[in-house]
C-alpha cells in the first residue's frame, strides 16, 4: 500500500536506516465544517493525556528521542532550538494547564497533525499537484533555490543538505522544513502523505501512523488512492 520514496546512492550509504513511505490520494470534501470542530475533541483529548507535562518530560519519550537522535546525528540540527515537528507541536501547544487555543491550520494539515501527535511520529503532507515529476532524497548540491513554509523570500541552500525534492525543485529541508510551493491550500484535491522512518523506529510504527492519517482525513473526505 505504502511506497519507499526512492533515495541517492550517497543517502542510502550515508542512511541506510532512514526511509519515507508515502502514499498518493485522492481527496473529495464530504462537509464545510471548519477544523476548529472536527477537531476539537480530538486536542482536547492530547491536551488532557499531556497537560502539566515538562518539556523534558516530552523529550524523554522513546519515539521522539529516536528523531531527536537523528535531526543531531543526520541533520545537524540543535534540538533544543528545533526540535522534532511533533515534539514541538506538543511543547507548544499541549503541556499547558490550559488549552489556550487549537493548533488549526487547513483540515488536511489538522488531520494528519493530530495522527503524529497521537502516534509521536513526524508525517508531513504535500500538494500533488504542485509535485513535478518523482520525489527523490538526496543531498543539495549546493545554490539550490528555497522558499520556506510561511517565508516570502528565497534562501540558497549551501551544499550536502539532506533534501526532498522533485525533477524540478527542492521540497524540504528533510523532515523539519517544508517549502511554499507545495503546501496544502483550499484547492488542494491530491495529497502526498508521507512519513519518515529512522534507525529505532519500525516501518509498522510509520504505517500506523500513516493509517491513522487516513482514518483522520475521512472524516472530511472521500479518498481514494491516486
Amino acid at each position: 500500500m505504502y511506497q519507499t520514496i526512492a533515495m541517492t546512492s550517497e543517502v542510502r550509504e550515508r542512511l541506510p536506516e532512514v526511509h519515507v513511505l508515502a502514499v498518493k490520494l485522492k481527496l473529495k470534501p464530504l462537509n464545510e465544517a471548519p477544523s476548529s470542530i472536527l477537531f476539537e475533541e480530538d486536542w482536547h483529548r492530547l491536551h488532557q493525556q499531556w497537560k502539566n507535562s515538562t518539556k523534558s518530560d516530552v523529550a524523554n519519550q522513546e519515539k521522539l528521542m529516536a528523531y531527536q537522535q537523528f535531526y543531531c546525528d543526520q541533520l545537524g540540527l540543535n534540538v533544543k532550538k528545533t526540535p522534532p515537528s511533533v515534539q514541538n507541536l506538543i511543547q507548544r501547544y499541549l503541556i499547558k494547564d490550559t488549552l489556550e487555543r487549537l493548533p488549526v491550520i487547513h483540515p488536511i494539515v489538522d488531520a494528519v497533525n493530530v495522527a503524529a501527535v497521537s502516534h509521536l511520529i513526524p508525517l508531513g503532507v504535500f500538494d500533488a499537484q504542485c509535485v513535478e515529476g518523482e520525489v527523490q532524497l538526496g543531498l543539495s548540491h549546493g545554490g539550490e533555490e528555497f522558499q520556506p513554509l510561511g517565508s516570502s523570500t528565497l534562501e540558497s541552500l549551501p551544499p550536502h543538505m539532506l533534501i526532498l525534492a522533485d525533477e524540478v525543485k527542492v521540497l524540504s529541508q528533510f523532515c523539519y522544513r517544508d517549502c511554499e510551493s507545495q503546501k496544502i491550500t483550499e484547492n488542494t484535491q491530491e495529497v502526498w502523505l508521507l512519513g519518515c522512518q529512522v534507525s529505532g523506529i519500525s516501518a509498522q510504527t510509520v504505517e500506523a501512523a500513516l493509517e491513522e492519517a487516513q482514518f483522520q482525513l475521512k472524516r472530511i473526505y472521500s479518498i481514494s488512492n491516486s
